[in-house]
């Protein structure tokens, strides 16, 4: 698959301090790269340097082959962005919008309204394809947002946390819409702090962490990558008399085991010790959270 999206070292600072200090990731034809970290980590600033909303202080970064310095008028043809917040205007209708949207990036208008219908459907708003935006709600507009901008028929498009506030039904009606596209030939770049999105809809991940990515992978190769198999998750106690790893949450602890008959072992230690709340599998949020404390273990392909 040839490459769509080339980021190299690019960085932001504002003043004296670094919004990104250093982003690198490939992304290719047809796939779904997730941009994950916590609030702050400098996601949404890597997705506006790519857009051409935002000038990078370092580092280069090509779109579709284009230079997103020398060449941005180029790029903002051929690609789509859904920011956190689109405004539209409220009297507007779900159809209105994506079919308006389509005729300005040079649709004729037949096609544009056949487009509208599919993807309005896609997402599961077609019988609301005519109530205006103000009493629709907010799971609505969300849905319309999207069915907007992946109606386009971009090569690139830019999600920024398209999930976000969502309930699990229409969540995952959105996912089905995103691999859609992506099964389509497009390349996305979204960005969460879900870990479990993450680890659910990703064809590759890239773990950004105080404005460095500091992994690129595909997510069943970053939970493989752990030294551990299960997780025990139990109450804060004041001493822990244990050999095995584990991370401070505050008010709870998670513990490792490397297999289960280890587990079980060490859950009849710590029901001795403490109040057991969750026994689970490892996940992408452990590889995470053992990987920004510095666990040499966790291997980074």
């Amino acid at each position: 698959m040839d490459t769509t999206v080339e980021v190299h070292e690019i960085g932001k600072k504002y003043g004296d301090k670094w919004g990104l200090k250093r982003a690198t990731f490939n992304v290719k034809k047809g796939e779904l790269l997730v941009l994950v970290g916590p609030n702050g980590a400098g996601k949404t600033t890597t997705v506006n340097i790519l857009t051409t909303n935002l000038k990078p202080t370092r580092g280069y970064a090509r779109i579709l082959g284009y230079d997103i310095l020398r060449e941005y008028k180029e790029i903002r043809k051929q690609i789509a962005y859904m920011p956190q917040e689109f405004v539209v205007g409220w009297d507007h209708t779900p159809f209105e919008v994506v079919t308006w949207n389509l005729v300005a990036r040079g649709w004729s208008i037949s096609d544009a309204k056949n487009q509208a219908r599919r993807w309005l459907e896609l997402v599961g708003l077609w019988e609301a394809r005519n109530k205006p935006l103000r009493i629709l709600s907010g799971g609505q507009r969300r849905r319309a947002t999207v069915a907007t901008i992946l109606a386009t028929e971009a090569e690139v498009f830019f999600l920024d946390e398209p999930t976000v506030g969502l309930d699990v039904k229409i969540r995952n009606t959105v996912w089905k819409a995103i691999r859609e596209t992506v099964k389509g030939g497009a390349s996305i770049i979204l960005t969460t702090h879900d870990m479990k999105e993450a680890q659910t809809i990703a064809d590759k991940v890239v773990l950004i962490n105080d404005g460095v990515t500091i992994v690129e992978d595909e997510p069943y190769k970053l939970v493989e990558s752990m030294p551990y198999k299960y997780r025990v998750v139990i109450e804060k106690v004041d001493k822990l008399d244990i050999s095995e790893d584990w991370i401070d949450l505050g008010d709870r602890i998670i513990v490792y085991a490397k297999n289960y008959n280890e587990t079980v072992r060490l859950i009849e230690k710590l029901g001795q010790m403490s109040r057991i709340h969750m026994i689970d599998r490892v996940s992408l949020e452990d590889a995470y959270l053992k990987l920004i404390s510095g666990d040499k273990d966790v291997k980074v392909h």
